[in-house]
Formats: structure tokens, sequence, C-alpha cells
């Protein structure tokens, strides 16, 4: 099985933190195929950042096929992208947001979404109640760091204890998700401090998408309706 891995982001910082992921979650006959954009921007912090983002990932989501692949993962919390790479493709595309709020549903009553920047939280938001999920969803508080700055370890360490503090005590979450792709190695932290389940996306979509290979499962295609052709200018 190969499944290629779509960091949507202008630079490589997060490549070696992702093949580290997919080395501890995946079987070994898994491979993955790690590619970062040739253009577009450096993170994923606004509406505006995932639009112009999103442009750039779907011709690597189309021509993942005819590159051996059999999944796609859009690996940024904001799934830039997703929902049009699954109208240019039959293979199963996943995007890191979506695949971990779902999954969560199964780990409590009420979770909380620890995300990057206070322009992020609406945005998130605004996702959640897309997806009907906003009754089981309905915190979303942010770190306040920008993600490039998310390896400077004892920074984000300090923060997201702080955050997933307020979060147990004011919002009464029961579970948390990390709400970004680069906020890896932290779910053992928390879990440990506090003692509840802890969703890190990266890793938990790449099982999901091995499992979806696995299945033979794929999206509908009634769903995701391949697009009609037009005149482009």
């Amino acid at each position: 099985m190969k499944i290629r891995v779509i960091i949507p982001v202008s630079t490589e910082k997060w490549t070696d933190a992702v093949a580290e992921a997919a080395k501890r979650s995946l079987r070994p006959d898994t491979e993955v195929e790690i590619m970062h954009l040739q253009h577009g921007p450096e993170a994923i912090q606004s509406e505006y950042n995932e639009a112009r983002a999103a442009g750039h990932v779907l011709p690597l989501a189309k021509g993942a096929g005819g590159a051996g692949c059999q999944a796609v993962i859009i690996w940024c919390f904001s799934d830039p992208g997703l929902a049009a790479a699954r109208e240019i493709t039959r293979l199963p595309v996943l995007g890191i947001g979506e695949t971990s709020q779902v999954f969560a549903l199964m780990t409590a009553d009420r979770i909380g979404i620890i995300t990057t920047l206070d322009h992020s939280v609406n945005r998130i938001k605004r996702k959640i109640a897309a997806r009907g999920l906003t009754a089981r969803i309905p915190v979303v508080r942010p770190l306040n760091i920008p993600v490039l700055e998310y390896d400077n370890d004892e920074k984000v360490s300090a923060g997201i204890l702080e955050t997933a503090r307020l979060m147990m005590e004011t919002d009464r979450v029961e579970a948390l998700i990390l709400g970004c792709g680069a906020l890896v190695g932290m779910r053992e932290r928390l879990e440990e401090a506090f003692a509840l389940p802890v969703i890190e996306p990266g890793p938990l979509t790449l099982k999901q998408a091995e499992v979806m290979v696995d299945l033979g499962l794929s999206h509908s295609k009634r769903s995701f309706m391949e697009p009609l052709p037009v005149v482009e200018h």
C-alpha cells in the first residue's frame, strides 16, 4: 500500500515530523510519499491562506493514482481543497481535520479543539457547523502561537498545557483534539497531565487511510461528482 501525504504549505519544515509519525503509526509494508507545495503560503492560519493553498493541493491529489498511490491525505487541520480533491479522483482522500473531528465523537460527549491563533477560531467553528458537529464539539480555543514557531518545544508545551487546563476547568471538555498538523508529540503529555482522550489528527488519519484501503472504501461519487467540463481562460 502507498499513501500520498500532501503537506499543503510551501516549506519542508514539517516533512521529518510527518515521516516519523508515519513510521510510528503504520504497518511496515505501507509506504508513505510526502509532498509539499512548490508555491503558496508557508502556513495556513486564515481563510485567505487556505484558499491560496487549495489550488496547489489539487494537482498533487489528482496525480496520486498515476504515481501508484491508493489513498491521499491532506495534512492540515483546515483540509484545504478536500471536497474538490474528492471530485477529481476516485482514491480515498482524507483531511486530518474532518477525520479527527468525526473520530473524536467516539471518545466523549463534549469535545474541545486547541487551535493556533484567534484568526482560526471562527474558521474552524464554521467547518464544525457545516458538518453538524457543533453540539458535540462546542469549544475552540487558540494557543496564540504562530504555526512557524511550533518548533519551540518549551513555548508550545507550556501554552498547550495551560490552554488544556483552561478548557477542562472552564469549558468542561471531556476530550481534546489538537487542531493543527504541526502539533506533533503533544498527545502523550496532555494525556498524562489530564487523564483524558487526546486526538492527534495526523497519525489517526494515516491509520484511517490504511483501513479504508484495506476495506476497499472511498468517497461516494454521488456526493463528490466529477466536475463538468467548462471553458477556462
